[in-house]
């Protein structure tokens, strides 16, 4: 894989190509987005293109052939540094080591490039240790940190380095991807792609994950549901996960769903539907709902994901749930 391999974010490698062409690539760089977005891959690639013995079709392109090339790919190059977490965590000794050998010039390439994936899981302590490479780095290296955002860091570590960032990829591309390179039915890509945040990587974690949710269960009993009991609601939120984020995944089926009926309910070309196998149950709902309560109960669970996000809101789920489905239950009359 070269720079022209990689899926999207042809402005955030044009940056990269331009520097490298007009000899500006900076000593220290923060790659931030959506995890699985492909923030590593480019990383990788900028290594390969800065340290390619052949020079590639271009300047600004590895061959993607040489030695270097291919030691790269399989992460044996000596000159190139992979810090990923152990466990979750950056820990020490990692730090130190990357300090240890940035201290020496490359031994076979032009740059020693080291690469901290998750560099937002560091303790505050280690941010720090950190930091004295980021205010004197060697002359030969170039250190690029990933993080999903740069407010996850300290702002001492995000003033020496240059930010680029790393846009969600469209829900077209993400699943014309799955199709292509992964061999999965349109439909199923195209629903794993709508809960990707623009990520193919985690559109393929999430795969087994969305697998197991039981959507036509959800549709009749939750989300197209016009009235619930109290008994009904404590059983909804009873049963729901205890891990935050898989509470989200429920919940951003459940937007899938409403987002669907409203579609039926518009009578649109069922192929915008994301659950077209459940086209025949999703227009009989439909005929039942007036547009304006599909709308108000969509913006009741889009404010409900925002409230239990960890970045944005953080509300206890439970509550926030049952908060919503009470909501619902007023509206659903509308």
């Amino acid at each position: 894989m070269a720079f022209r391999d990689v899926l999207g974010h042809e402005k955030e490698i044009g940056q990269l190509q331009r520097a490298i062409l007009l000899n500006r690539v900076v000593h220290s760089y923060l790659f931030w987005g959506n995890e699985g977005v492909g923030r590593k891959k480019v990383a990788l690639e900028f290594a390969k293109t800065l340290n390619c013995l052949a020079g590639g079709p271009t300047p600004i392109e590895a061959c993607d052939q040489c030695v270097s090339c291919r030691k790269i790919d399989r992460q044996l190059h000596p000159d190139v540094l992979l810090i990923e977490p152990d466990n979750q965590t950056i820990r020490k000794d990692q730090i130190l080591q990357m300090q240890q050998e940035l201290v020496y010039r490359p031994s076979e390439g032009r740059r020693r490039v080291c690469i901290v994936s998750a560099a937002d899981r560091m303790a505050p302590h280690m941010a720090n240790v950190l930091l004295k490479t980021l205010e004197e780095p060697p002359l030969h290296t170039v250190i690029i940190l990933l993080a999903p955002h740069p407010r996850r860091l300290l702002p001492t570590i995000r003033s020496r380095c240059q930010p680029i960032r790393f846009a969600s990829l469209p829900l077209e591309v993400v699943s014309e991807w799955l199709v292509d390179h992964e061999g999965l039915k349109p439909g199923e890509a195209r629903l794993l792609a709508s809960f990707s945040e623009g990520s193919p990587g985690r559109a393929l974690e999430l795969r087994d994950k969305v697998a197991h949710i039981p959507r036509e269960e959800f549709l009749n009993e939750w989300v197209g549901a016009r009235g619930f009991s109290f008994e009904t609601i404590e059983r909804w939120v009873e049963s729901l996960p205890t891990q935050r984020e898989e509470v989200l995944l429920i919940l951003e089926m459940a937007k899938t769903l409403l987002r669907d009926l409203v579609v039926s309910k518009l009578r649109r070309d069922p192929s915008k539907l994301f659950h077209r196998d459940l086209a025949e149950k999703l227009e009989a709902l439909a005929s039942s709902w007036t547009l304006s309560a599909l709308m108000k109960r969509l913006d009741a669970l889009q404010r409900t994901i925002v409230a239990i996000s960890p970045i944005r809101g953080n509300a206890n789920p439970a509550l926030a749930v049952e908060a919503m489905m009470l909501s619902w239950d007023m509206k659903s009359s509308g």
